[in-house]
C-alpha cells in the first residue's frame, strides 16, 4: 500500500500540469530509487496529489520524463500532479517507472442522526453522526460538525460521530461536511426543533358536519404552532405539517377534512 506522507517539504516548480508548495498542503507518495528500480512502482494517485522521489544513498539520480513532461531533477525532489494522465519516466541508471493520475472523486456523507426534521426538548442532547467514505486514491480526511454556523467537533477516523448537549429551545440546521485528503468536499444538512417543555394539551377528537376537530390548551401568547400528522410513528420523518396559526390566547382549535384510515396528530410550538 502507498503511504500518503504529509510534512514541509519543498516541490519543484515545473510545468503547467504540476504545482509549487509545500507538503502541509498536499499529500504525496514517497518512490524510493536504489539505482535498480523505484519502489513502489506504478504509482497510482489522483489529481492534485504529488509524488516524491529519494534515493537509499547510492544517488543522487536524475528523474527524467519520458515525454519531456517536466524538466529532469535530481532525488531528492517531488512533482504535484494536477492533471489525470499516465505519466512514463525513468532515471539515469536505466530504472523505469510509471505515475497513474486519476480525476478526483469526491467524498460522500450523510447524517445519520438525528433524523431530518426531528422534534426534541429543551435542553436537548443527543448523538450527532454521519456515514462518510470516498471511493477513490486519496481518501478520506476527516468529517466536520456544525450546528448552526459552529464548528462542534472535527472527527478525523470512523466512527464519525460526536455528541451535541444542552441545546436550547430554536430551530437548527445541522451541517456535516466531509473532505477528501486533497481537499474535495461533500456536505448534507438537515433541520431539527427543539422546543420547551411546556405542557400542550390536545382534547380527544370530535366529528362535525364531516369534518374532525379539538381544542389545543397550554399555548402561549404570540409563540407560532404547527400541527403535523403521521400515519406511522415508526419515524419523526413520516410527520407532515398541515397546519400553522399563531396563538392568540392560551388555546385554539383546529379542524380538517375527515380522512380514511388511522392517523396521529402533534402540535409543535416554535421559539
Amino acid at each position: 500500500m502507498q503511504k500518503r506522507i504529509w510534512q514541509a517539504t519543498l516541490f519543484l516548480t515545473i510545468s503547467l500540469f504540476v504545482a509549487s508548495g509545500t507538503l502541509q498542503a498536499q499529500p504525496y507518495v514517497k518512490v524510493t530509487d536504489d539505482g535498480f528500480s523505484f519502489t513502489p512502482d506504478p504509482v497510482y494517485i489522483v489529481a492534485g496529489e504529488g509524488v516524491y522521489w529519494i534515493d537509499d544513498g547510492t544517488g543522487p539520480y536524475t528523474i527524467y520524463s519520458n515525454n519531456g513532461d517536466w524538466v529532469p531533477f535530481a532525488t531528492p525532489g517531488g512533482l504535484y500532479f494536477n492533471q489525470p494522465g499516465t505519466y512514463a519516466y525513468y532515471d539515469d541508471a536505466g530504472d523505469f517507472g510509471t505515475v497513474y493520475v486519476s480525476a478526483n472523486t469526491p467524498p460522500s456523507v450523510t447524517i445519520t442522526n438525528p433524523t431530518n426534521n426531528g422534534v426534541f426538548t429543551a435542553p436537548a442532547s443527543f448523538t450527532f453522526a454521519a456515514d462518510a467514505s470516498d471511493s477513490d486514491a486519496d481518501g478520506l480526511s476527516d468529517v466536520e460538525f456544525y450546528v448552526g454556523t459552529n464548528l462542534v467537533d472535527d472527527v478525523f477516523s470512523s466512527p464519525f460521530a460526536t455528541s451535541v448537549t444542552d441545546l436550547t429551545a430554536g430551530s437548527y440546521t445541522l451541517t456535516v461536511i466531509a473532505y477528501d485528503n486533497v481537499g474535495a468536499t461533500a456536505t448534507n444538512s438537515i433541520s431539527i426543533t427543539v422546543q420547551n417543555s411546556a405542557s400542550i394539551t390536545l382534547t380527544a377528537l370530535n366529528l362535525a358536519a364531516g369534518q374532525f376537530w379539538f381544542n389545543a390548551t397550554g399555548l402561549t401568547v404570540g409563540k407560532t404552532n404547527i400541527l403535523q400528522a403521521s400515519t406511522n410513528l415508526a419515524s419523526s420523518a413520516n410527520w407532515v405539517s398541515i397546519k400553522t396559526n399563531v396563538s392568540s390566547s392560551g388555546s385554539t382549535s383546529f379542524t380538517n377534512a375527515v380522512s380514511g384510515g388511522r392517523c396521529f396528530f402533534r402540535l409543535l410550538q416554535l421559539p
